[in-house]
């Protein structure tokens, strides 16, 4: 099935017989190797040309008779001759096996190249079948070189590789192939067709490097006489990235191992935002010098590392909990609270507003818990208590029916108030300077109040007055950590009401908490 789809247009295109023709004459033995090359990619036409190129100028001399690649090689070599070519397409029934009948158009192999490029680089896929023997093999790779990419997937089916010998004076030289390390010398190994950058390196000798493009079975011989270095410098500087200048010209950076000739020289090491290093070396011959030097930052760089390390380790705590005194501060007069009990004419009283200006002030504390990452966070639930510390009086709004200013005749109370609120769930956007974590939070939290006549024994409403609202509130945070995981920190909030029922607030609050 494979070998009727690989040929069922290019034998088509070539040879135009009708059903049921007889065979032509007799062709030869099986000799001949048909490469036909598709695209592995929808739009990659342009690379079927290239690789029918590049397998032409792989394919060892000896063996390029006997290859046909292409479609045009195909029609070439079936010139005049005949067949029932539609047996291959499955039109009609063949009148003998397929695989005796394509031997008898003399191929002995078909292989089936599929061609395209991806991130990968170029990718080529191969599928070979022996119609003889029914023997199939199949390779596939990838490589940013297109030359390596097509002999690394042609090697499977042709005998390719180059023989590389290398020798070195003095032997022992660490060999590299294409930057990889494959052995000492004396060495031999094998090698694709194509460029290839060879490198010797020997401990106190001058390294030797030799590019040189090779080709398809070719014999390689590499012999290189390396040179003793006449002296040796290493250096080791710190941190990472120092640059190492030798007599001011670049040598190489954080580390170099090299040779170097004797005498005196300047050899010096600088990073940006650290105080530059510099030495005289008196280097004798055959000798070796060492430096190994950790630069001093400067000032600003020592402030610099400084808060990188505290906001490294301030950005690793993922978890806070938190006390805080409170002031708060209500933005307006308005408070709707309502009787907690009462006799049936006064269910429907309600206070209306605050009447003393300057006393809408509360003190309490409270308490969060949340969680941050990098830049985003969650206050996961907070709650705060708070309480008057002054008197404040509230104008009533009188019933229908109840006669006078108010009940008793009394048009104002004098309250003491006890404030609750409760937040959860509150997104947070997180910054961190240093040891000092900037955070702003909205959301919204239920609130409460319990309000008290200061009347006592002669309290209009013994068991007090309530009032319920819902807040939108939005929050600005900074926490300071002054140890491990202890911080002090200062808010500033303020809310607004969404129900009417109590004024808005404008609050601020200091504390103290720890993160984990």
């Amino acid at each position: 099935m494979f070998v009727s789809c690989l040929l069922s247009v290019s034998l088509a295109l070539s040879a135009g017989a009708a059903p049921g023709t007889p065979p032509g004459p007799q062709a030869p033995a099986a000799s001949h190797t048909l490469w036909l090359v598709q695209a592995l990619y929808p739009g990659q036409d342009a690379l079927l040309r290239r690789t029918e190129e590049g397998i032409a100028a792989l394919i060892p001399q000896e063996v390029q008779a006997r290859q046909l690649i292409g479609r045009s090689a195909l029609a070439a070599h079936l010139k005049g001759r005949s067949g029932d070519l539609r047996c291959v397409t499955g039109e009609t029934r063949c009148r003998e096996p397929l695989e005796a009948y394509l031997d008898s158009l003399g191929l002995e192999r078909v292989v089936l190249v599929q061609a395209g490029q991806d991130d990968a680089g170029y990718r080529f896929r191969a599928v070979s079948v022996r119609p003889g023997t029914g023997a199939r093999g199949q390779a596939e790779t990838a490589n940013p070189s297109f030359e390596k990419a097509l002999a690394g997937v042609l090697v499977k089916f042709l005998s390719l590789n180059a023989t590389v010998d290398a020798e070195t004076t003095p032997a022992g030289a660490t060999v590299f192939i294409d930057g990889v390390k494959v052995g000492t010398t004396p060495f031999s190994t094998e090698v694709l067709p194509g460029e290839h950058t060879f490198r010797f390196e020997l401990a106190s000798h001058l390294p030797k490097e030799e590019t040189r493009v090779v080709s398809s079975r070719e014999q390689v011989k590499l012999a290189a006489t390396l040179e003793k270095v006449p002296a040796r410098l290493v250096v080791k500087a710190q941190p990472e990235g120092a640059e190492i200048r030798v007599d001011g010209e670049p040598v190489g950076t954080t580390a170099v191992d090299q040779g170097i000739q004797p005498g005196t020289r300047v050899v010096s090491l600088s990073l940006e935002g650290y105080e530059p290093h510099e030495v005289t070396a008196e280097i004798a011959p055959g000798g070796t010098y060492t430096l190994e030097h950790a630069l001093t930052p400067t000032s600003l760089q020592s402030f610099k590392l400084a808060m990188r390390r505290r906001k490294e380790a301030t950005m690793a705590r993922q978890s806070y909990l938190e006390a805080s005194f409170e002031l708060q501060r209500l933005t307006g007069t308005s408070l709707a609270s309502q009787p907690l009990s009462t006799s049936v004419e006064l269910e429907d009283l309600r206070t209306r507003d605050i009447r003393a200006p300057g006393s809408r002030n509360l003190r309490g504390v409270g308490v969060e818990y949340g969680r941050y990452g990098q830049f985003f966070g969650v206050m996961l639930v907070g709650a705060t208590y708070a309480s008057t510390g002054d008197t404040w009086t509230l104008g009533i709004d009188v019933p229908p029916g109840v006669g006078g200013a108010g009940p008793d005749g009394v048009s104002a109370l004098d309250t003491q108030v006890q404030a609750v609120s409760v937040r959860a769930l509150q997104p947070q956007l997180r910054y961190v300077l240093g040891p000092v974590s900037f955070a702003l939070q909205v959301g919204l939290e239920g609130r409460g109040l319990l309000v008290k006549e200061r009347a006592g024994d002669t309290a209009i409403f013994k068991d007090g007055l309530y009032a319920l609202d819902l807040h939108a509130s939005g929050q600005a945070t900074a926490r300071i950590f002054v140890y491990e995981g202890l911080y002090a920190s200062v808010a500033y909030q303020h809310s607004f009401t969404l129900l009417k029922k109590i004024a808005g607030t404008s609050n601020i609050r200091g504390g103290l908490g720890y993160a984990f």
